[in-house]
């Protein structure tokens, strides 16, 4: 009986200092973003997956609904998407065996009235992968996978940018 005492003692003051441990090292959930924006336009030229992303991240983390026209919209997000591929090595029978996959985006922040709040700003992601002539199959799964991660980053490098709009006034370029 004292044993078990003895453990449980012992677990409850792990739990104790785990809990702490986490507190004190600033490890805290995501909250929703609350932007002074009531609805939200995408548009510009990007694939549909990066689109479906962004709309379902925005809809679930921020207060602003989506909208798909640009009048209806108070904050306008325009994108521009281009991918690619880089051969990296070939092996010794002149055969592909890595590659470089490139994603860049462009893109910029405007409200209803067309001040920019945030300049156009550059992304630019890149992942390696190994390429196998016997397992071409398996390389093309890889490679969807890849290009779903580097869109998810994108995804979070954008909302992080959109959350700095919380206190942030337009930018005024002057007339000349």
């Amino acid at each position: 009986m004292h044993n078990q005492q003895f453990f449980r003692w012992h677990y409850l003051l792990a739990i104790l200092l785990v809990t702490i441990g986490l507190s004190s090292c600033g490890l805290k959930m995501r909250q929703a973003i609350v932007l002074p924006y009531n609805t939200i336009f995408i548009g510009g030229a990007i694939t549909q997956e990066l689109r479906i992303n962004l709309n379902r991240y925005l809809s679930a983390g921020t207060n602003a609904r989506m909208v798909s026209t640009p009048k209806d919209a108070d904050l306008l997000i325009m994108l521009n998407e281009t991918n690619g591929k880089q051969i990296l090595s070939y092996n010794n029978l002149g055969q592909v065996t890595a590659y470089r996959l490139i994603t860049q985006i462009t893109f910029y922040v405007n409200n209803k009235e067309g001040d920019e709040l945030i300049p156009s700003a550059d992304l630019f992601l890149t992942r390696d992968m190994d390429f196998s002539v016997s397992a071409p199959t398996a390389a093309e799964a890889l490679e969807v996978l890849l290009v779903s991660d580097m869109r998810q980053d994108i995804v979070s490098q954008i909302v992080r940018r959109l959350a700095t709009l919380q206190s942030k006034k337009p930018v005024v370029t002057p007339v000349q």
